[in-house]
């Protein structure tokens, strides 16, 4: 009896021995299994938690005029979120953000309940004030993000050329968008991790790189003299649109390119027409009428098929050719070279042009930039019409030499003018100062004696008697330059493209403009009784303002 207990007591020691030891390695495989392996996972989920990256905001670089003042730069903008947790959704709530961020509350309503859940931005752009306004109201549930939004100070007198950028400030129109490359910079970013109040701490940063900025040739007091002067004309003459470009002649520099309708481009939430977008002075083309003239006689005079002391007959005021009648405004009778220029007769012109070779005059438009697109200026452009001189009937020659047959735009004529500016030589527009940008592109077109011939054609079209330019003269200044009106339309209710080309002095020129304004009716619908009154308008203010400043 003893001998069995014994055995039975001494098999229940090892059989918790056994247990004991069980367990103790159980417990250890435990430990070496954390140690080994949950540290990994718990490592993991401590830097998922704690592990941060994100983009640094690269500044977009500056749109300046010639004189480095800004036309477009970024300015500090903020989102605003919402933590769905800890917002309610009450018509309190709802009508206090309504009212500070300017948004119609059913609107913001909608926009809310649409996602009512997590973390979600509402509205961007807002101001710093905005933002102040609305941490004032302590609204739970707000959160707010920095961003950069683009600005531009001179608004709807510097948008064409200036251009404008998307919600993300990348380039969409002008120079925004042509230079977008340069302007955008590059993004930074922060690699690191967040302390306990969520502070990024120990992380590494690269910093952003801002974009370069672009400085174009603009100078920004005649551009916003440009501005005002055209949309007071448009307005006056009751015009649809219109667009105004002035240049320095000795370098071809634009110092101001306008184009009306225009538009805020730091305000563009209540534009239906997408039109005003629309570039007019390098994008709108036309026939250009009575302007071209005087580029067909430079090219009659130097083919040297005409005397220059030729006398011809225009009466009775009209003539027909190839089944066509041209008519002039009134019958002017026996008038030389200048007088058909500085009267602008049709007559004159259509006789003159007879008798010339049809390759001799459109290599002589193609010489002054007529049917060429304008690379030089690298805004979207259109590059007009011009048919090859085989396609010329005797018809299109003639009407050619008076402005019809052909279309292109208030930029072109500008440059075209340039060669009479600057004794006879071609010389491209440039809209931007960086050398990058400069062509050397310079010809010769004229002889010396032509132009000359041609700019003193110019000068007694403005200020004799009856020129048609007489309304552009200048107290002072001796002004040189051309009259156009061109049928746009011609249904019941005509319409009519008014255009004046000139510089001024007409010996080593300052300034050159260029004013065409379109849909013009009525009476009051030629060059000279709309768009050569612009140009004295504007140069006024211009010498004006030089005399103040000095």
């Amino acid at each position: 009896m003893s001998s069995s207990r014994f055995l039975f007591s001494s098999g229940r020691i090892v059989f918790i021995q056994i247990l004991f030891v069980f367990g103790f390695l159980l417990l250890v495989g435990r430990l070496i299994y954390l140690q080994l392996f949950q540290d990994v996972f718990l490592d993991g989920q401590v830097l998922k938690r704690s592990y941060s990256e994100y983009s640094l905001l690269a500044p977009r670089g500056r749109i300046l005029d010639r004189d480095k003042n800004i036309l477009a730069f970024d300015v500090i903008s903020y989102s605003v979120g919402i933590d769905f947790s800890q917002f309610k959704i009450d018509k309190q709530s709802i009508s206090t953000m309504s009212e500070i961020l300017k948004v119609e509350e059913v609107n913001l309503s909608e926009s809310i309940q649409k996602q009512n859940w997590g973390y979600r931005e509402i509205i961007r752009n807002i101001s710093p004030k905005t933002k102040i306004a609305l941490e004032q109201e302590s609204i739970s549930g707000l959160y707010f993000k920095k961003n950069l939004r683009r600005s531009y100070p001179q608004q709807n007198a510097t948008a064409h050329v200036v251009g404008l950028t998307d919600i993300d400030r990348n380039g969409i129109q002008g120079t925004e968008l042509v230079f977008n490359t340069l302007l955008e910079g590059e993004e930074g970013k922060f690699i690191g991790l967040k302390g306990s109040e969520n502070n990024k701490i120990d992380g590494e940063r690269i910093e952003a790189k801002p974009g370069e900025d672009i400085t174009l040739t603009i100078d920004i007091d005649l551009q916003s003299i440009a501005y005002h002067q055209l949309n007071k004309a448009i307005e006056k003459y009751k015009a649809h649109s219109g667009s105004v470009i002035i240049v320095e002649p000795k370098t071809g520099e634009i110092l101001s390119l306008v184009s009306n309708p225009s538009f805020n481009p730091s305000n563009r939430k209540n534009i239906t027409d997408k039109s005003i977008f629309r570039n007019r002075a390098s994008i709108d083309v036309f026939e250009p009428g009575s302007v071209i003239k005087p580029i067909a006689m430079a090219a009659i005079i130097e083919s040297q098929k005409e005397d220059l002391d030729s006398v011809i007959e225009t009466s009775p005021g009209w003539i027909e050719v190839a089944g066509y009648k041209t008519n002039d405004f009134k019958d002017y009778g026996k008038l030389n070279l200048s007088q058909i220029i500085s009267l602008s007769s049709n007559v004159g012109m259509v006789k003159l042009c007879t008798d010339q070779e049809m390759e001799h005059l459109t290599n002589y438009y193609k010489k002054f930039g007529i049917g060429k697109y304008p690379v030089s200026i690298m805004l979207p452009a259109r590059e007009g019409f011009l048919p090859h001189h085989s396609e010329f009937t005797l018809r299109d020659k003639v009407s050619s030499c008076y402005g019809y047959g052909m279309t292109l735009s208030a930029l072109q004529i500008a440059q075209a003018y340039m060669v009479f500016a600057n004794d006879g030589y071609f010389k491209e527009l440039r809209l931007f100062k960086d050398k990058l940008f400069e062509s050397n592109s310079e010809s010769q077109v004229l002889s010396l004696e032509t132009n000359i011939l041609i700019t003193e054609m110019l000068e007694e079209t403005v200020n004799s008697e009856n020129g048609t330019a007489r309304a552009a003269r200048l107290k002072g200044k001796l002004v040189a330059g051309k009259t156009g009106t061109a049928v746009e339309s011609l249904e019941e209710d005509a319409s009519y493209t008014a255009t004046f080309s000139g510089f001024v002095p007409s010996i080593n020129p300052e300034y050159l403009a260029v004013v065409v304004l379109h849909g013009l009716k009525g009476e009051e619908s030629s060059g000279g009784r709309v768009a050569a009154p612009v140009f004295s308008k504007i140069m006024n203010e211009i010498y004006l303002l030089k005399d103040i400043e000095t």
